[in-house]
């Protein structure tokens, strides 16, 4: 599987908008996008979402976008250095272990040295934080965004 990466990033609404390739990712995974934009001025965009990948475009190519609040003003003619992290999302539920009946003693006892949580309950992909469908128009899509090659 290859790894996603940045093929754009624009300024759209005061925000960093981010397009992700991810054409090897079947439709409907969830991922975790995770990440931050920076320029050598000190800007920064620090970006964080869950999104199922969508459906390819008609070209064949996927993406998806992810957008940030910039703490500071990012600059014309600056490079933008993007560190992204991309990663399949689940969740794990377990319980205590014991022999002794802890789980007896209540929810409010402190756990004592050597308390281990290793009987696996229940293990759940992620659901997409954000609202809509794999097929929605992403952020940032609009006839002035450049997120195509």
């Amino acid at each position: 599987m290859a790894n996603p990466y940045v093929k754009n990033v624009a300024f759209i609404n005061n925000q960093i908008v981010l397009a992700i390739q991810v054409d090897q990712y079947p439709v409907g995974e969830v991922l975790e996008i995770s990440g931050y934009a920076t320029q050598s001025n000190g800007a920064l965009a620090v970006f964080n979402d869950i999104k199922a990948v969508p459906k390819p475009n008609p070209d064949g190519s996927d993406y998806m976008y992810v957008e940030a609040a910039p703490s500071q003003g990012f600059k014309k003619g600056q490079a933008v250095t993007v560190v992204l992290r991309a990663a399949r999302v689940w969740t794990t539920v377990l319980e205590e272990s014991g022999e002794t009946g802890v789980t007896s003693l209540g929810e409010d006892t402190p756990a004592g040295e050597g308390t281990s949580w290793n009987n696996i309950k229940e293990v759940t992909y992620a659901l997409p934080s954000s609202k809509g469908s794999a097929d929605q128009t992403p952020p940032g899509s609009g006839a002035n965004f450049q997120g195509g090659a």
